[in-house]
This record gives C-alpha cells, structure tokens and sequence, in this order.
C-alpha cells in the first residue's frame, strides 16, 4: 500500500505546483484561464490568486503533512482535479478551443478531447490516492511522505517507490515531449491549403498567405438559415469593415455538386469563394456546422478563436467595427 501510494502523492503534489508556478510566471499571472474555460468570474484577479494559492498549498500539503492531514489534502486534490475536469467538459460543449492555461505558458494545453482525457487521468489518479492513504490508514501503517521516511521498516520500500515513480515519470515526459514536437510540426498548416476559388473572376486566391491585408473568412453552406443572419450581419457592417478587412464568403466544393454559383446574396464588397475540396475547411478545423467565422491576419496566421454561429459571427464583426471608432485609415 504505501509502494502504492508514495509515488501518487509525489505526482500529484509535482502536478500541483507546476501548474501554480506556471500560472504565477506567466504574463497574465493565470487570470486568461478562466475567459479560456468559459468561467463567469466578478474578480477575476482575486479568483486567480486563490486559485494558484491553493495549488502551491495542496501541492506543500502532499508533501509534509501525515496522518488525517494528509488524507485531508489528498481529498482536496481530488476536488480540485475533478473541478477542472468538470470544467474542461463544460468549456469543450461550449464550443471552446482557446489554451486552458492550467500551467500557464510552460505546457499549453487546448480545451478539447485530449485536455478532458488528461483531466480525466489526473482525477483518477488523485482518487487513486485518496483510497489508498484512507486504506492505510484503517490498517495502522504510515501515511503521508514523512511518516514513511521516518518508519524504519518502510523505508527501503518507500526509496524504491519514489525512485520507480521518479522512473515512470521522466519516460513519460520524454514520450509526451517527443510526441509534442511531432504534434508542433505536422500541426503546422501546409502551403497553399487555404487556397480558394472565386468563380466570378476563376482566380485562386490562398487566404492563407501572408498579405498586406488581413482576411474576414464567413463560411457558409446552400441553405442555411443562420448563414443568411451571418451575411446580413456581413451587410450592415460592410462600410465599416472595408478599410480594415477583405472579406470572403467561402462555401465548401465537393465532388458531384453542379453549383458554382453562392446560394446567398452577399454584400458586394465581399468576394465569394469556393472552398475545393474543403482543404481551407480542414487546415482551419472548421467542422460541417456553419457559420463559422475567421479572422486572418496579415501573416496568414488565424487571430483568435473561431466564431461559431451566426451570434458569435456578429460578435467578431462588431469588434472589428469598433475599430472604425478608434483607429484612423
């Protein structure tokens, strides 16, 4: 049992206080993870003191506490876990795909899939050790790293715990970090992926390019409702976006579709283009739900988030209109 246990507190409490530290050398100093998981917080700074507080104490706690102390601090490292988890799901249904910030700028983290398994792995693990420090201590053994360290009988078998966990733990992280510089370069978006065609000029544009303008990309599909809410958002907005963006409606091109032509009536400021393919469609992650709204910048890269929906399109428009107030042509 305390084989068992010794290196699931060492973990976590290692756990704890990365992501405290992280978020306390980070230049937001932790408060974008709240916005990035979609949490409604008054005092945002007061919110994220408490939070890496509590991290660096759960993480101390693991540490140098015994007894029910100890078990006490496990149980809270198990709430936390499971709150970030419950987070994560929350922020992923709501369509959020922004860096959680859970270890600040050491180990960005995407809200999605593999952020929820991660959270999920971690919540099992704290769970794992809060069942073994209560078995422990129903049976009358040591609880807690220095209540080991200072039993004579368990001491070879404690050096061996933490030294296999310390083991596991380096191999895991070279796996993770070799698997995270694959990720980083397939990840990267190929040349010419965010090539268009627009069918009323046959000129094939890649949005994706590096420009002397950034881009406003709508994409929308042959009758959808909320497509139309979209351009008509596009339309009232159209003297004002003008100075600051080209805009393009872009509707994705399968094989066996005969129309070329857009489905939509669009603000004639706007180009409409056909996405071929669906190859911008994939290297921007778009999904088959539209609208969706982009917003790419002068050197090609996607400036913030996706707009999903015909509300969070009006949003980005009008933040983009609100630069007509402020900012000279």
């Amino acid at each position: 049992m305390i084989a068992f246990l010794l290196p699931l507190a060492v973990f976590l409490a290692a756990v704890f206080a990365v992501s405290a530290l992280g978020k306390l050398r980070s230049s937001d100093r932790g408060r974008t993870a709240f916005a990035a998981l979609r949490i409604p917080v008054h005092h945002v700074q007061a919110a994220a003191v408490a939070l890496i507080t509590l991290e660096a104490v759960v993480a101390v706690g693991l540490l140098l506490t015994t007894g029910w102390l100890f078990v006490g601090f496990t149980a809270l490292a198990l709430v936390l876990s499971a709150g970030m988890l419950i987070a994560v799901i929350r922020a992923d249904r709501l369509g959020a795909d922004d860096d959680c910030g859970c270890f600040g700028e050491w180990l960005p983290s995407v809200v999605g899939p593999r952020l929820i398994v991660r959270n999920a792995v971690l919540t099992v693990i704290a769970l794992s050790a809060l069942a073994a420090a209560l078995a422990a201590l129903g049976s009358s053994l040591p609880v807690g790293i220095l209540a080991v360290a200072g039993s004579e009988t368990a001491v070879p078998v404690a050096i061996g715990a933490v030294g296999s966990g310390l083991l596991i733990a380096t191999g895991v992280w070279s796996i993770v970090r070799a698997s995270g510089i694959a990720a980083a370069e397939t990840g990267q978006i190929p040349r010419g992926a965010g090539a268009v065609l627009l069918p009323g000029t046959a000129e094939v544009v890649d949005v994706l390019a590096p420009g002397a303008r950034a881009r406003l990309l709508l994409f929308v599909s042959p009758g959808c409702h909320a497509c139309a809410t979209a351009i008509a958002s596009l339309d009232a907005a159209e003297e004002q976006l003008a100075p600051f963006v080209d805009v393009y409606v872009v509707q994705r091109l399968t094989a066996g579709m005969v129309d070329t032509g857009s489905s939509h009536s669009i603000p004639a400021s706007a180009r409409f283009a056909l996405d071929i393919g669906g190859s911008l469609d994939s290297a921007l992650e778009v999904g088959g739900v539209a609208p969706v709204g982009a917003l790419i910048g002068t050197n090609g890269s996607q400036a913030g988030p996706l707009a999903r929906g015909s509300d969070d399109v009006a949003v980005l428009i009008d933040s983009i209109r609100a630069l007509a107030d402020v900012t000279p042509v």
